[in-house]
């Protein structure tokens, strides 16, 4: 029998965001992020490792699937300058169909992952906006993603799915063994792209909101105020002609930021 999952302590992006900041986070003379130095961990040694290995991931919606139908349940997720991680268990189909997304579940939930707003996503299925918002807590929930901002991967994953097209973003997977339990691991690089039309910060602050850094936290990294980041962020989405994170991946994707 497979050992119960050891808590993965993968260097996250931006860990120390929430800790008190006494001096301003370096960043690279061209505006860019710097590459964070994960802590001493066997297991990211592992997992990148594992990427160096992995087979391009040619179907990357299928991989959103199986977390739809409960196949797969997210662990984790990690970072290095260049790539992006997910860390999953496959489980058995028996044990996993609690977990499976409803077909209502699924249309909301892709819905707004492909970057509609929720209001356009109930008028278009005459639904309240009040009942697609529980739908797509419920599936939320249901996937385990509700207290944490949802892996860059698992977007890009379900925009494939969604549009049924392989997307260039150089996704990978492989499964690995640590520490006596058996994972899956999900990869897709990092957007390294620059749009001409948006400045330095704007560039920057975009980055940050693509990989699911709240406001308030870029802020506290940018050493800068939280109504400073909300106009840039504007600026962002009015440059981009966007609305929101999962729209703005879905822009960028196509503009070839992750090439």
């Amino acid at each position: 029998m497979a050992q119960s999952a050891p808590h993965l302590a993968i260097a996250r992006n931006y860990d120390d965001l929430d800790a008190p900041q006494s001096r301003p986070v370096p960043r690279a003379v061209d505006g860019s992020l710097p590459p964070r130095q994960p802590p001493a961990s066997s297991l990211m040694a592992t997992v990148v490792e594992a990427d160096a290995s992995s087979t391009p991931e040619e179907k990357l919606g299928a991989v959103w699937q199986d977390l739809m139908d409960g196949r797969l349940v997210v662990r984790d997720q990690g970072r290095t300058s260049t790539r992006r991680y997910v860390i999953a268990r496959r489980v058995p189909e028996v044990a996993g169909r609690s977990r499976a997304l409803g077909r209502i579940e699924t249309a909301v939930l892709v819905r707004v992952l492909c970057g509609d707003q929720q209001k356009l996503v109930a008028s278009d299925l005459g639904i309240a906006c009040s009942t697609a918002s529980k739908w797509y807590t419920t599936a939320i929930d249901k996937l385990q993603l509700r207290s944490r901002p949802i892996p860059l991967p698992l977007i890009l994953a379900a925009q494939s799915w969604a549009n049924d097209r392989t997307l260039d973003v150089d996704a990978r997977s492989t499964c690995f063994e640590y520490e006596g339990t058996d994972f899956f691991l999900l990869s897709t690089a990092a957007p390294v792209g620059r749009a001409d039309r948006l400045t330095v910060a704007e560039y920057e602050v975009a980055r940050l909101v693509i990989d699911g850094v709240s406001r308030w936290d870029i802020a506290k990294y940018r050493a800068t105020s939280a109504q400073t980041v909300a106009c840039q962020l504007r600026g962002v989405y009015s440059k981009c002609r966007v609305t929101g994170r999962y729209a703005l991946i879905r822009h960028v994707e196509a503009a070839g930021w992750f090439r």
